[in-house]
């Protein structure tokens, strides 16, 4: 009976014992999960800060989106997205391929446009290439050598050849209608810019050994170029056979700025008579590649990029260097306050001097002086006339009994 009554209190005072240590273990474990849990949420994320910081992402290897490209080019002008060929060239081989990019609008710019920039790095020249070589993507690879070497020489035709004739139009037979582009900058920069722009395509002209013909040659020129290209394009949908590839890009991105931004030149009007086939060919790059051709270079999208004078932010300066502070505002306030209680406090002592008799104000004490002055004046001669008077009273009898003296009265007389 003495075990059976003993050996439950000693269990009953050990399981406590046990339990305790059990729940404090996973109470330290829970702090602990805690604490890291903490460090790693303050822990910066590289991946994030490196999107933060404007930074393309890479592309990911789940097939994820692949950052995009970002096109500096020149904004629309003249319903065209931009006016540049070699701008439309590099955008529509972007859409043709499904590469994505973004384009930024640069107007007036000292640089050479366009120019690409993919994840930190900037390319200026074969711009193509470079989108090839990054994207992993060839518009030419189904093409045999012999076409290929045609390709490129149709390309090249058009960039170093016939691209200046459409120069020479733009910057010196049509300098006038150019010019308007600029309208929206300064009274200087609108009349300065354009003429440097103008000696610029001048020059690059001379150096094509262009610029040394007259005008007839330059257009012949550019009219044989583009007859070239309507012999090869011949019947077929795109240059090269039934696939678009890169000579389709160069061709569309040259005649679609001829037709829209030199629509009144002579090689404008050779095309649209003559060579319609490559007018087909425009319209056919248009449904394939540009279906927001319109959106793109809509009026009021020409107008929001169209470059703008920087004057009105100056004029902004000046109108607040030239506005009054407002502690200046403050003393101006306080000394015009300080003006009418002094005007105040003079017309109220000027009210106590004149004290008011059966409600008139009476007269003013410089005047009372005067007054007196003038009834003492009058009193004097009233004085001196009298005194006056009592003399000739006073006299008149001393001359009448002189007078008798002298004539006495006759005898006769006296007895008459």
């Amino acid at each position: 009976m003495a075990t059976e009554v003993e050996s439950p209190p000693v269990l009953d005072a050990e399981q406590p014992e046990v339990k305790s240590e059990e729940v404090d273990k996973p109470d330290e474990n829970h702090v602990e999960e805690k604490q890291e849990d903490q460090e790693n949420e303050n822990k910066p994320d590289p991946e994030a800060n490196a999107v933060a910081d404007g930074e393309q992402a890479p592309p990911e290897e789940n097939g994820s989106a692949p950052a995009k490209v970002l096109l500096y080019q020149h904004p629309p002008w003249n319903f065209i997205p931009s006016p540049l060929p070699a701008c439309m060239k590099v955008e529509t081989y972007c859409r043709m391929m499904k590469i994505p990019y973004e384009k930024v609008n640069k107007a007036g710019t000292d640089q050479k446009l366009p120019y690409l920039e993919y994840q930190g790095e900037t390319k200026k020249h074969d711009l193509l290439s470079f989108l090839n070589s990054k994207f992993e993507v060839n518009a030419d690879a189904n093409l045999n050598d012999k076409d290929k070497a045609t390709s490129r020489a149709f390309q090249c035709m058009a960039e170093e050849n016939t691209f200046w004739s459409l120069m020479y139009y733009r910057w010196v037979d049509n300098f006038a209608d150019t010019k308007k582009y600029f309208k929206g900058l300064d009274v200087v920069r609108k009349n300065v810019r354009p003429k440097l722009d103008q000696g610029k395509c001048v020059k690059c002209l001379e150096a094509h050994e262009i610029g040394k013909h007259n005008k007839e040659e330059i257009y012949a020129i550019g009219e044989q170029d583009l007859r070239a290209m309507s012999i090869h394009l011949d019947d077929k949908e795109f240059f090269m056979g039934s696939e678009p590839t890169t000579i389709d890009c160069t061709m569309f991105g040259l005649l679609s700025c001829l037709l829209h931004t030199a629509d009144n030149s002579p090689l404008a009007k050779v095309v649209r008579e003559d060579l319609k086939n490559l007018v087909d060919f425009c319209d056919r790059m248009k449904l394939n590649f540009w279906l927001d051709w319109n959106d793109l270079c809509s009026e009021e999208q020409v107008e929001e990029t169209r470059p703008k004078s920087r004057l009105s932010v100056k004029k902004k300066k000046r109108t607040k260097s030239s506005e009054p502070t407002a502690e200046a505002k403050e003393g101006e306030a306080s000394g015009e306050k300080e003006g009418k209680e002094k005007k105040e406090g003079e017309a109220a002592e000027n009210k106590e001097e004149e004290p008011a008799v059966n409600g008139e104000t009476a007269e003013t004490p410089a005047e009372e002086p005067k007054e007196q002055a003038e009834g003492e004046a009058k009193e004097e001669e009233a004085a001196a006339k009298e005194s006056e008077e009592k003399t000739e009273d006073a006299e008149a009898p001393v001359v009448n009994a002189e007078e008798a003296a002298a004539d006495p009265p006759k005898a006769d007389e006296a007895q008459e």
